[in-house]
């Protein structure tokens, strides 16, 4: 059956997302070691040290992280279902959240690719593999999430909390970056990642809330 033209663009927006994150996941794959632009990134990011901003994107990471993401998550889903007596908005905020950290921890083990060396890193030391950020996964696809399946019905409160996602989620991947706890390639990813999880999490669940009144007609 043909797909309605109001679902075209959110489906364009998972393929692109889940496409690019495909290609970077293989390039971190085949590398294995930091990409050209990485090494980049972080001789730049070395060169030019600043307490302040170290203390403000350790405070962030820390506050913000994959167990903060999973937790709301939760919370927020709970509210809704209270809210809705129903699981649409709820199982897509779920689906969206705990589905990009899952997954993004999956595909660290695949990738397998090292972190910056210990003794660069700014914030506590970490060894597990880094591609593709959870930090940055994670909180992309709650915060794109919410601000989704929120607003329904409501432009200019949706283009508000859209504008907030399209600026927190970035500020999460410099904060890690700047903290020489991913390399560039890694927050990318994270970012396509949780972009990808939330617009799926939300076409699927539309998809089905769709499907329920032809059913039952």
């Amino acid at each position: 059956m043909p797909i309605p033209s109001q679902r075209r663009p959110r489906i364009v927006g998972v393929v692109t997302a889940a496409s690019a994150f495909v290609i970077v996941a293989v390039a971190a794959a085949i590398v294995v070691r930091p990409l050209s632009d990485d090494r980049v990134v972080i001789r730049f990011v070395r060169r030019h040290p600043s307490d302040w901003l170290i203390d403000l994107a350790s405070g962030y990471s820390a506050v913000a992280g994959p167990v903060t993401v999973v937790i709301v998550a939760f919370v927020g889903a709970l509210v809704l279902a209270v809210r809705d007596r129903a699981v649409s908005r709820p199982a897509a905020v779920v689906v969206a959240s705990w589905g990009a950290v899952a997954l993004a921890e999956i595909v660290k083990q695949i990738v397998d690719r090292p972190r910056p060396p210990v003794g660069w890193q700014l914030d506590a030391p970490e060894t597990t593999p880094a591609f593709p950020s959870t930090h940055v996964a994670g909180l992309t696809a709650l915060l794109l999430v919410a601000a989704l399946v929120i607003t329904v019905g409501r432009r200019r409160t949706r283009a508000i909390l859209v504008t907030i996602a399209v600026c927190a989620a970035p500020a999460m991947a410099s904060a890690r970056v700047y903290l020489c706890m991913s390399w560039a390639s890694d927050a990318i990813g994270g970012l396509l990642l949780g972009a990808a999880a939330a617009l799926c999490a939300v076409w699927s669940v539309d998809r089905m809330a769709r499907r329920a009144p032809e059913q039952t007609a």
